[in-house]
């Protein structure tokens, strides 16, 4: 794993790793309610106010020396290291410019390959001339693993995120290089990562333009669709800069980020310092795949990233659209992220028998995918629903299971002498939803009726039934245990309910979009199968879940309660625990701390599993 890969990791689970500067306005482990982020029009930085026609519409962000700290640095300790003057690798690529070695292959004119050759002979000759030895240890290819030592500057990438969400254009402005060479692959992984912050990345490599030139900012601007006069760029080489001020652009020059953000602040109206939700997967911007089983289902998923693979399965009502922000989170840090609409869900098939939908039947999907993807196991990671399957995967394909993570929902142990369906229906207590679903038609009536308002309801926080609760929804109307009683799952919700405080009303868009392709039949008729999934499970009544696992329970989860997950630990031998403080809906509520979880309970699965390896060669 590359030290940028490592780095940006970081950044998208927690800001405490970076301590080069004091950064007190960066993204920590809180995640505000949307409530509480301030919107553009109504933030008041301190600064005169600016009417709209002054307010720059597009910011161009450089990368090293400001997305990341300067690689210059690492440079110069290299030249250090062997004993040559400070500075002399980085004169060496200054000298003769525009047409020597560095700024041949910033234009794309060298691969770094070709351009380790001709550096070579520039340092021998420049060397040559001032009567310094260059020791024959000397090697190009290092340059730029001392360049990927650089540090990630945190709050930078905060402002992109914040600067997006308030609708002003973002690109980012690279003079970089075309890399050939094996093990040196940190920048283009990087530039991997950016392209979930910045709207267009533009690199002097791909175009044949480098900084200063004024023609790579017209390129960017016209990315961006603004004028210069509009614009904002953000570098920490006054030589950059100045064309682009000539232009009309406003810039600044970046020496101590924070100045340079508050500057930002102030020309933008847009509080580049408040807290911002992980980047999030959009639809239009991911891969869609499709296979087909073999006994004719579809399948439907999303497939982002490179490393091992980690299946996530969503549950009710749900799609994979409520894994968006775990979605780019693990691709950056490493894993292959395989995200399926699960059977009855969006672009999945939707058969309208109830038996479809067993959790054999269920598991067999997933093996399907596996297979089709000539991928022997993978981690599977389960919300809900998703998170039944993922334990009866461990019980019933431990050979294709490398390892388990259950969001919300526990392993419950079976008990062949009670059948959970006679129990529930006998005393439901907060599973009397679960009743009210058995019967065919009833709950599809009621959902199909308006779903935007179903989705708005079903997916509502805790402090968003509190705010409905204070404009007059009864007390108990959110309820579980009093569906059958009331008479319905939405019955005293408001008829036209806010927006949830973790969705956006695109988020509910979207959601609206699958659940009218497929209604509510398919996802309802997993709860019509409790009874047949016991007596799957009657058949391996002692069977433990061997593989590595972990909880993560949720405080306020009413009906997936955390003291559910008391009966685990016996059979669930390899089991880490975690817990936070939300509701049901964890993947949105909390999904920065979920991300950081998951990819550091990931990192330790993996290094077990190379150690085992080890240990068995």
């Amino acid at each position: 794993m590359s030290h940028f890969h490592r780095l940006t990791r970081s950044v998208l689970c927690n800001s405490r790793f970076y301590p080069s500067y004091r950064v007190e306005h960066v993204v920590t482990l809180r995640t505000p309610p949307v409530a509480a982020i301030v919107s553009r029009r109504n933030f008041q930085s301190g600064s005169p106010a600016q009417t709209e026609a002054e307010m720059r519409k597009a910011v161009i962000f450089d990368i090293g020396g400001v997305l990341i700290t300067p690689p210059q640095t690492g440079i110069k300790r290299y030249g250090e290291s062997l004993g040559l003057p400070s500075n002399f690798l980085e004169l060496v690529m200054i000298k003769g410019r525009p047409n020597n070695a560095f700024c041949k292959m910033e234009r794309g004119e060298l691969t770094v390959r070709e351009f380790m050759d001709e550096y070579r002979n520039e340092v021998n000759a420049t060397a040559k001339e001032a009567n310094i030895n260059v020791p024959t240890e000397f090697d190009p290819k290092k340059i730029f693993d001392a360049m990927a030592e650089c540090k990630v500057v945190p709050g930078m990438l905060q402002a992109l995120l914040a600067l997006r969400k308030n609708g002003v254009k973002t690109c980012i402005v690279t003079n970089n290089y075309i890399n050939d060479v094996r093990n040196t692959d940190s920048e283009p992984h990087f530039l991997f990562v950016l392209q979930y912050f910045a709207d267009h990345i533009v690199e002097s490599c791909r175009v044949g333009i480098r900084k200063p030139s004024p023609e790579i900012f017209h390129i960017a601007c016209e990315k961006m669709g603004v004028k210069p006069s509009e614009t904002v760029f953000l570098d920490d080489i006054g030589s950059n800069l100045k064309p682009a001020k000539e232009m009309g652009i406003h810039t600044i020059k970046v020496q101590d980020p924070q100045v340079a953000l508050k500057e930002l602040q102030d020309v933008t109206n847009v509080n580049v310092f408040e807290e911002q939700l992980p980047p999030a997967a959009k639809p239009d911007k991911v891969p869609h795949s499709y296979i087909t089983t073999k006994d004719g289902h579809r399948i439907h998923y999303v497939d982002v990233g490179q490393g091992p693979a980690v299946v996530f399965c969503h549950g009710f009502p749900e799609c994979w659209y409520s894994w968006r922000y775990q979605i780019p989170a693990l691709a950056m840090a490493g894993y292959r992220v395989i995200v399926p609409d699960m059977r009855g869900y969006g672009d999945s098939s939707s058969p309208a028998e109830i038996e479809e939908y067993a959790q054999d039947k269920l598991c067999g999907d997933m093996v399907a995918l596996l297979d089709t993807l000539g991928i022997s196991d993978a981690t599977f990671v389960g919300h809900d629903w998703g998170g039944t399957v993922v334990w009866t995967m461990g019980l019933l394909y431990p050979d294709r299971t490398r390892a388990i993570a259950g969001i919300n929902t526990p392993f419950f142990p079976v008990n062949p002498n009670k059948n959970p369906l006679e129990s529930m229906l006998k005393d439901p207590g907060r599973f009397d939803y679960m009743v009210y679903f058995q019967k065919p038609g009833v709950a599809e009536a009621e959902f199909e009726q308006n779903v935007d308002r179903t989705m708005k309801c079903m997916t509502s926080a805790i402090t968003d039934l509190k705010a409905m609760r204070s404009q007059g929804m009864k007390k108990g109307t959110s309820s579980t245990a009093t569906v059958t009683k009331r008479g319905g799952m939405l019955v005293g919700f408001p008829d036209n309910p806010p927006v949830p405080s973790n969705m956006t009303q695109e988020d509910i868009d979207y959601y609206v979009q699958q659940f009218k392709k497929t209604g509510f039949r398919g996802p309802l008729n997993w709860y019509r199968n409790i009874e047949a999934n016991w007596r799957v499970r009657c058949r391996i009544p002692n069977r433990k879940v061997t593989a590595p696992s972990l909880m993560v329970t949720s405080s306020f989860d009413f009906v997936l309660t955390p003291e559910s997950s008391r009966f685990m630990d016996p059979w669930v031998p390899d089991l880490t625990r975690a817990n936070l403080d939300c509701g049901h809906w964890t993947q949105v509520e909390k999904p920065r701390e979920l991300n950081e979880i998951l990819i550091n309970w990931l990192d330790k699965v993996h290094k077990k599993s190379i150690n085992r390896l080890t240990a068995k060669l």
